[in-house]
């Protein structure tokens, strides 16, 4: 079988920022459905609809943990940072003060990358059969703080990636969730008495 050509580095670096951008939406709707901090005023809320929300945050979590983990694989045959990273240095596109920079960003998010990678492979694109759905989750050990700053650590590295090749760069935008909080403000007050 032929080997297959990439495509091109600045488009697949444009296809690496919006995985990150959609990779936070999914994080944000996802802790804004489960966390501690916002689900109680909504909780009632959530279970007047709950076929819906029964549902939903998981998908949520799941999609963002499925683009995270993909956004720092070391395949090379799939767009990733590590890959895009490495690509740039060898090919002399990126200078060497950007390549140590995303060096030190790359070991950063390799302490929390491997977490989301055990969820991933464990339970949400493969299912174990031998570890069960909390036993993923006691062996990932990953807190919802590391996974935001794994979406922070993304975007320097993706940014830093497109500013070495003369593109602009891309910034997290709050719109999805605060539609997502609008929508519970609607829902709320559609619920019959």
């Amino acid at each position: 079988m032929p080997k297959s050509r990439r495509l091109p580095v600045d488009e697949r670096l444009e296809e690496a920022a919006k995985l990150v951008l959609r990779s936070r939406i999914f994080f944000d709707i996802w802790s804004y459905f489960e966390s501690k901090d916002t689900r109680p005023p909504i909780i009632d809320t959530m279970n007047y609809f709950s076929d819906y929300f029964r549902f939903d945050p998981h998908a949520h979590f799941v999609a963002f943990i499925v683009h995270i983990a993909a956004l720092f694989e070391k395949r090379r045959d799939t767009i990733n940072l590590p890959d895009l990273a490495r690509e740039l240095k060898q090919s002399n596109l990126i200078s060497a003060q950007a390549a140590a920079d995303i060096d030190v960003l790359l070991s950063h998010a390799n302490r929390f990358a491997p977490k989301v990678y055990i969820l991933r492979s464990n339970l949400f694109a493969h299912r174990s059969a031998s570890l069960s759905y909390d036993g993923a989750f006691k062996k990932a050990a990953v807190t919802p703080r590391q996974m935001r700053l794994l979406t922070e650590l993304a975007l320097k590295i993706v940014n830093q990636l497109l500013l070495a090749r003369g593109l602009g760069n891309h910034s997290f935008y709050p719109s999805p969730l605060e539609d997502a909080e609008a929508m519970l403000k609607a829902l709320k007050k559609a619920q019959r008495p």
